[in-house]
């Protein structure tokens, strides 16, 4: 049975430790601070730590973010094809960047050259920690010696299971990236309300709630989360802040006041997915109900 390797990208979100602990490369993305080209590290480790980066957003300066470039996968991807190994790409949701597009165009001309070997470039319809948990998943699959066809079978098969629950600060920034509709955009904006976003079964921002103030925003991301994981036993709950750590200890210790069952992992969101978010953003995400919305608000 052939080996395969998992790369995810810059929307993935999974720091070093589980990117080690689950063999999970990543696709790094791009982000251009003042004129200035910048690698977009998960590690925050290019340039700008975690708090330097949002502390431009929150000085008001403008972070443009571009997808994987073409060489980037060229390079990764050919480097795996070359050691023997089959490839698993999970990308971002092509509703929020092309790079899965991208991605699939390098794999079409990568499938010519290794004619023996598989390149899927997969779309999650998700960011963020629903995007790297499918990774996990995968890497979960294939250390149980499933094969690349099983896998890419499975999540398509659960990939709207993959539950988000996040609130901004604003979804001001989210607006000017184009992430999330001018009318959820709006629904955002009143002064004191805290949005509360999912992603829909598009793969699409989608603002379906609104909480007076950030306390309610986040009990709100407590109870949405724990009715969409149903059964949470043995289950991880993924916690992504945009430097907010106090705010997502606190979700951590709400979350294990009423599931004192399920583990919890908190880590930060990464460059790209913070660019269109904002300092602030809270994120949580668990495998679960399958995600049926589609309509935006």
């Amino acid at each position: 049975m052939a080996k395969f390797k998992i790369f995810i990208d810059s929307t993935g979100d999974l720091p070093k430790d589980l990117r080690d602990q689950y063999d999970i490369d990543y696709c790094p993305m791009v982000v251009t601070v003042d004129d200035k080209e910048v690698v977009a590290s998960l590690d925050y480790d290019q340039g700008y730590s975690l708090k330097q980066f949002y502390d431009v957003m929150r000085e008001g300066r403008r972070i443009f973010t571009s997808q994987v470039p073409d060489h980037v996968f060229v390079e990764k991807f050919t480097a795996a094809l070359k050691e023997g190994f089959d490839v698993l790409y999970i990308g971002c949701s092509s509703k929020l960047s092309a790079s899965v597009l991208a991605g699939e165009k390098v794999a079409q001309g990568l499938r010519e050259q290794f004619p023996d070997r598989k390149v899927v470039a997969f779309d999650s319809k998700i960011s963020c920690y629903g995007q790297g948990e499918m990774a996990i998943c995968a890497s979960k699959m294939r250390q149980e010696g499933k094969s690349l066809d099983e896998v890419v079978a499975w999540l398509e098969e659960n990939k709207f299971r993959f539950n988000q629950f996040a609130t901004v600060d604003s979804l001001s920034y989210l607006k000017r990236a184009g992430r999330v509709s001018a009318t959820s955009a709006f629904f955002g904006n009143i002064f004191g309300v805290k949005p509360i976003l999912i992603s829909d079964c598009e793969g699409q921002n989608l603002a379906i709630e609104k909480c007076k103030g950030t306390k309610n925003s986040l009990l709100y991301l407590v109870k949405a989360t724990l009715e969409a994981g149903e059964d949470l036993t043995g289950k991880t709950i993924y916690i992504g802040h945009a430097d907010a750590l106090q705010a997502a200890e606190f979700v951590k210790a709400e979350i294990l006041k009423l599931a004192p069952q399920v583990q919890t992992y908190i880590g930060p969101i990464g460059p790209i997915v913070g660019a269109s978010t904002g300092p602030g953003t809270i994120g949580v995400y668990v495998f679960g109900k399958e995600v049926t919305v589609n309509k935006q608000a």
